[in-house]
């Protein structure tokens, strides 16, 4: 996202004027576009940051420890610091813990990448879990699997402000202590999750270091920054002084001596602070942040009470969470996302998966992981318009989108008929290089070519031909392709169960195809195993 601060030469800047110099994209808004995220300014911001742009303050000052004292009391927790950004908190907080190279952090790979770009700057020694299927936050069954005597730190990330199961993360610290003799430290990306509680508390404030970004589109904006807040006074002591190169600010330098000479530094640190002029938008913001939540919540339970489809599946909420819905997360179901990506864009609704996986990125080639749930997620996953400023009329006409693209894109199976015949020979051409000048079709053939059709659009096909023996028939599958713009979405898997329902309903007492040898896991995947050894001949 863009951030532009205007500052016009010999003119003072009036609150109105600089509210309209924070602009989210300016060159993508369009006549009613309904934007997926939006950054809010409060109308007082300007005349704020004027008066600490004046001021000769506008490095960490005392508009800083203002900030972090209005944090404080935000969170009721007395170890809040201020950063210059969310990614600096995550790293800091791996140094806090004093990481040793042979020790293993599990994280989420379905996260912004600053969370593993804090990880690898603290060690390689990445595990991924897998995703869990009804939040998008880490699978904490998959996470004991990885406990081992090596796991020193599990990072987890609560994905749209929707909690972790902290109540499941304590029992888990139980067992790896019983189990492995390991003190587990938990490291919360709080990234989303500003306002967000579990069990009535802030996120937080459960007893482990969480780090919340103040970047330009969350529901806190300083510009930019970050926050880590700390379990005890220890840790918050070392992370005041690492943030700022190792140096105390608080006591800088000796009497007697050169005032801009610091004391000795017994441990080197960062540049991590935030300055005033950020902190002074965040003190205007905060008081804000009441009703931007609650209005992000009443929007999430609209759509949570109203969004009822066939090809949309709403997640589910743990009683104990009271998430502050920084997005709105969805599955559209049945290999329909590409469709409802671009049928809500043209119709003037931005949507988003807003990250991607991590763990498929060439940086990280080496930390290869099977993790199913997200391989089936990351197909399914899309973030709506939820935030402070949809109003009525944009959620109807957001729910009014949803509802027409489920009676239009539901996917349909049937025999071909004469009008798909030329759209069916471009796509079996895309799987067979042999096929004749003048294809032919007989009525025999049209009573064993399947498509798989989207709004009028043949996505997948195969072909079913029964053979007839003395006791049972055998069902053969053949010439099963899917359009190469949308394969990995799950329309072949389709089209297979299909034909081999047909086929069972026919009465086959087996279903038998031929592939080649690099397709054997998508078959495995449909339910059927390699059996035999088939010959080909061909003229």
């Amino acid at each position: 996202m863009i951030l532009q601060f205007i500052w016009t030469t010999g003119k003072k800047l009036s609150g109105k004027f600089l509210h309209f110099c924070f602009i989210d994209f300016i060159h993508d808004i369009k006549m009613n576009e309904i934007p997926l995220f939006k950054v809010y300014m409060n109308e007082q911001v300007g005349k704020m940051v004027e008066n600490t742009l004046l001021s000769g303050m506008i490095t960490q000052s005392h508009k800083v420890e203002e900030f972090e004292n209005k944090l404080k009391e935000y969170f009721n927790h007395p170890y809040v610091l201020t950063l210059n950004s969310a990614t600096s908190g995550l790293t800091l907080a791996y140094r806090l813990l004093n990481l040793q190279p042979t020790e293993k952090v599990i994280s989420s790979p379905l996260t912004c990448f600053a969370t593993t770009c804090a990880t690898l700057a603290n060690t390689k020694n990445i595990v991924w879990a897998d995703t869990d299927l009804e939040t998008c936050n880490i699978n904490l069954e998959s996470v004991k699997k990885l406990l081992s005597h090596e796991t020193r730190i599990l990072t987890i990330v609560h994905w749209g402000g929707n909690p972790v199961n902290l109540d499941i993360i304590e029992e888990l610290k139980i067992y790896a202590r019983n189990t492995y003799n390991i003190n587990l430290e938990i490291i919360e990306d709080c990234a989303h999750a500003f306002g967000s509680e579990w069990n009535g508390k802030k996120i937080g404030t459960h007893g482990n270091i969480c780090v919340f970004s103040l970047q330009a589109i969350k529901h806190l904006t300083t510009g930019d920054g970050g926050l880590i807040l700390l379990p005890n006074k220890e840790l918050y002591k070392r992370a005041k002084l690492l943030r700022w190169y190792g140096i105390d600010r608080e006591h800088r330098s000796k009497p007697g001596t050169d005032f801009r000479l610091e004391s000795d530094i017994q441990e080197w640190g960062y540049k991590f602070h935030m300055n005033d002029i950020c902190a002074t938008i965040g003190l205007a913001n905060l008081p804000d942040i009441p009703k931007i939540i609650e209005k992000c919540r009443e929007n999430a339970v609209w759509f949570d009470k109203n969004i009822c489809t066939k090809n949309i599946h709403i997640f589910k909420r743990n009683t104990k969470s009271n998430p502050s819905f920084w997005i709105y997360t969805i599955r559209v179901k049945h290999g329909l996302k590409p469709f409802f990506l671009d049928y809500m864009k043209n119709n003037g609704i931005v949507v988003s998966q807003v990250h991607g996986r991590n763990d498929k990125h060439s940086c990280v080639s080496f930390l290869s992981t099977p993790l199913p749930n997200l391989d089936l997620l990351e197909k399914e996953i899309v973030s709506i318009p939820c935030g402070w400023w949809v109003t009525e009329n944009d959620r109807n006409r957001i729910l009014k989108r949803i509802l027409d693209f489920d009676d239009m894109y539901t996917p349909k199976i049937t025999l071909i008929t004469e009008k798909y015949f030329n759209e069916y020979i471009l796509l079996l051409s895309e799987m067979n290089s042999f096929l004749g000048n003048n294809p032919t079709f007989t009525d025999e053939m049209l009573s064993q070519i399947y498509i798989l059709t989207i709004n009028n659009e043949i996505i997948s096909s195969g072909k079913l031909y029964i053979e007839n023996k003395i006791y049972e028939p055998i069902g053969h599958i053949e010439d099963i392709v899917t359009k190469k713009s949308k394969r990995g979405f799950g329309h072949g898997k389709t089209i297979v169960k299909h034909l081999s329902n047909v086929a069972l309903e026919k009465g086959c007492y087996k279903i038998v195809l031929n592939a080649k040898n690099e397709l054997r896991y998508f078959y495995e995947q449909c339910g059927y195993e390699s059996t035999g050894i088939f010959f080909t001949k061909r003229k």
